[in-house]
């Protein structure tokens, strides 16, 4: 069974999800900066989610936390729209 709350089990599910590939087949550059990026990225976020939204009345950190999620999601169509 999968532990969710491991990062490194994130990244792998990211790199699927992302239909990246996998990193034995990536040149070590590659596979260095883009774990860098991912940790750095869950890093930033959980200090998010501690210092600002975890200040905030319930209501309003559901709300701000589904914004952040649209912004994730619009991003990705957005891109996605590009290579077509």
């Amino acid at each position: 069974m999968m532990n969710n709350f491991n990062l490194e089990n994130q990244y792998q599910l990211y790199l699927k999800r992302m239909e990246l590939l996998p990193e034995d087949e990536m040149h070590p550059e590659q596979r260095k900066q883009l774990r860098q990026t991912f940790m750095g990225a869950c890093g930033q976020m959980l200090f998010l989610l501690r210092d600002e939204v975890g200040a905030l009345e319930e209501r309003k950190a559901v709300e701000v936390m589904q914004d952040m999620i649209n912004q994730v999601g619009n991003y990705f169509l957005k891109e996605s729209n590009k290579s077509n």
